[in-house]
């Protein structure tokens, strides 16, 4: 497969085909004086304000390799986690992934309409290994993603095993309409061994995706998205 470089783009018009090879990544995170300016000048008329500081932690299930379990938990006062949730989740539908490029501003913006599909009946057994895997767990802020396990502990049996963990602070804006998250995750991916701390935001278009599932009129959904899509134009980049 021939390679691309970006000097070569730049220099030369190369068709869309050729564009294709090159590989692209988006990346999440954001510069903190954006964050500070966004709280200051939109966040706080959106709505109502709510903090979470949530540790989430996948597991892999080597009876259902195309799922995921995961686990949102809290720490209690004794420095333990406190399973709050526990789901299978199938892998994602992405019925839309569109990358936009905003030459004249700040930042670029990612515009994703995905389908969730999680399943919660787990059994009385499988809850009690996934507990127990949990509270092997050590609080440790030193390393990525804020939580480790002794050696040989990350696994129960032959089933379940760590593959992920997330450390999340969130502060969320709601309005009837908008959905705004301003998150500070630190990740860490114990199958690459990779982790990394970001700040992030995050709106969800509560309007959008209510007139959806109702499966009202293709017009109102275009207009509405539109004027979301010119707020966010104009306030959000």
């Amino acid at each position: 497969t021939p390679s691309v470089s970006l000097g070569t783009v730049k220099k030369f018009p190369v068709a869309e085909s050729t564009m294709k090879q090159l590989k692209r990544s988006f990346c999440t995170n954001v510069p903190s004086s954006y964050v500070e300016s966004l709280i200051d000048e939109v966040a706080t008329k959106i709505g109502v304000e709510l903090d979470k500081d949530i540790y989430h932690i996948k597991l892999a299930d080597s009876t259902q390799p195309d799922s995921t379990i995961a686990c949102k938990c809290v720490v209690k006062e004794d420095k333990k986690l406190n399973l709050l949730k526990a789901s299978i989740e199938l892998n994602p539908l992405r019925n839309m992934a569109l990358d936009i490029s905003c030459l004249d501003k700040n930042l670029d913006l990612r515009l994703m309409l995905c389908t969730k599909r999680s399943l919660t009946d787990l059994t009385d057994d499988e809850m009690h290994s996934i507990k127990t895997l949990i509270n092997q767990a050590v609080l440790d802020p030193d390393v990525k993603g804020g939580l480790r396990w002794s050696l040989g502990k990350a696994s129960s049996g032959d089933r379940y095993s760590v593959v992920g963990v997330w450390h999340t602070i969130v502060t969320i804006y709601e309005s009837p309409s908008l959905r705004l998250k301003v998150r500070h995750a630190d990740r860490f991916d114990f199958r690459t061994a990779t982790g990394e701390v970001t700040k992030e935001i995050i709106l969800k278009l509560k309007g959008v995706l209510s007139k959806l599932q109702e499966e009202v009129d293709r017009n109102s959904i275009t207009d509405m998205l539109k004027d979301n899509l010119k707020l966010i134009w104009n306030h959000f980049l």
